[in-house]
């Protein structure tokens, strides 16, 4: 499946902008192992995740492989628990992942907006005001 790497980054930046970290060290291992052939351990990415600061554990790399920026390649070695990747357009996914952080910079940042609407403050519709008054007694476990 081919997919354009902008389309894909956009996607993944407005749906799960936490995996944008773990995209940029996929993008770095997949750099390094470039001449030996381009496959690379998920265990990898994490351990560049961890040099770069970042000590989050990822069990896998499916959210990215489902955004067509990394494809798997072939079975899970060591009992399942080791999977390899590749990333087909690494220079197309590097491009398009700096254009993204380019316009984000550009863009002014949004501030929160809280609006009210109807009569919440008048009963019985003030359950946040009477938080205080109300009686709340749990089961009994036993």
């Amino acid at each position: 499946m081919c997919i354009d790497p902008g389309h894909a980054i956009q996607r993944l930046g407005r749906e799960h902008p936490e995996w944008l970290p773990v995209l940029e060290a996929a993008i770095a291992v997949a750099a390094s192992v470039e001449p030996n052939g381009g496959e690379f351990a998920g265990a990898w990415v994490v351990d560049e995740l961890g040099r770069r600061g970042s000590p989050r554990w990822i069990p896998n790399l499916r959210i990215l492989v489902s955004y067509g920026l990394l494809e798997k390649s072939g079975p899970s070695t060591r009992g399942g628990r080791r999977a390899y990747y590749r990333m087909p357009d690494r220079e197309g996914v590097e491009k398009a992942l700096e254009a993204w952080r380019a316009t984000r910079e550009a863009e002014p940042r949004r501030t929160l907006r809280f609006i009210g609407a109807g009569a919440s403050t008048e009963p019985p519709a003030d359950t946040a005001r009477r938080a205080g008054e109300l009686d709340y007694e749990p089961r009994s476990w036993r």
